[in-house]
C-alpha cells in the first residue's frame, strides 16, 4: 500500500512537471502554479495512472487500441473534473478556448490527441520507471514518506477547498476560467 501512495504521488508530480514545461513553452515565459493545491501535485494523473493501470493494462500491448483508449480516457476525466470544478468554484484551472476544436473551453482535439500518446509513452516506458523509482525509497522510510505525503496533501486539500470556497463568493476575485497562473 505504501509503495502505491508514493508511486501515486510520483506521478502527480511528473504531471505537475509536464504541465509546467508545457505551458511554459506554450507561452514563452514560466508557468510555475499547476496544481489545485500548493505543493508541486496534480492528483489528477496520479489518478489517471491508476485507472490506467487498471483499465487500460489488459490492452497495453495493442498500440491503436491503447492510443484511442488512453485519449477517451484522459478527455473524459477532463470532462468530469471541470464539471466538478464549476459545480464547487463556478470555474476550472485550464481554458482551451483558443484552441481548435474545442467544448467549452473544457476539452480540445489537440489535448486530447496528446493524452492518447501519453497513453504509448506511460505503458511503454513510465509506468515500470515510476515503480521502479518508488522501489528506491527505503522500506523503512516508505512508510514514513507515504503518510507524511498523504497527510500533506489532505491537510493543503481542505485548506484550499475552504480557500476556494470563500474565495468563490468574493465579487473582486479574478474569475478563475482561462487562468492559467502565469506569472510575470
Amino acid at each position: 500500500m505504501y509503495h502505491m501512495i508514493n508511486w501515486f504521488f510520483l506521478c502527480s508530480f511528473l504531471g505537475y512537471l509536464l504541465e509546467c514545461v508545457v505551458l511554459s513553452w506554450e507561452y514563452k515565459r514560466p508557468v510555475l502554479d499547476r496544481g489545485f493545491g500548493h505543493g508541486p501535485f496534480c492528483i489528477i494523473y496520479g489518478f489517471g495512472a491508476m485507472g490506467a493501470n487498471l483499465f487500460l493494462g489488459p490492452i497495453s500491448d495493442q498500440p491503436l487500441l491503447l492510443y484511442i483508449s488512453s485519449m477517451s480516457m484522459a478527455t473524459c476525466m477532463e470532462l468530469v473534473t471541470a464539471g466538478v470544478m464549476i459545480r464547487l468554484f463556478g470555474s476550472f484551472w485550464w481554458d482551451y478556448s483558443k484552441k481548435k476544436f474545442n467544448y467549452k473551453g473544457i476539452i480540445c482535439l489537440e489535448s486530447s490527441l496528446g493524452w492518447g500518446l501519453l497513453g504509448i509513452v506511460y505503458f511503454r516506458f513510465l509506468n515500470a520507471f515510476l515503480h521502479g523509482v518508488a522501489q528506491l525509497v527505503p522500506q523503512r522510510m516508505e512508510g514514513f514518506l507515504a503518510i507524511s505525503l498523504l497527510c500533506f496533501y489532505i491537510v493543503d486539500f481542505i485548506y484550499c477547498i475552504i480557500e476556494r470556497l470563500r474565495d468563490s463568493g468574493n465579487e473582486e476575485t479574478e474569475p478563475v476560467i482561462g487562468r492559467l497562473s502565469i506569472r510575470s
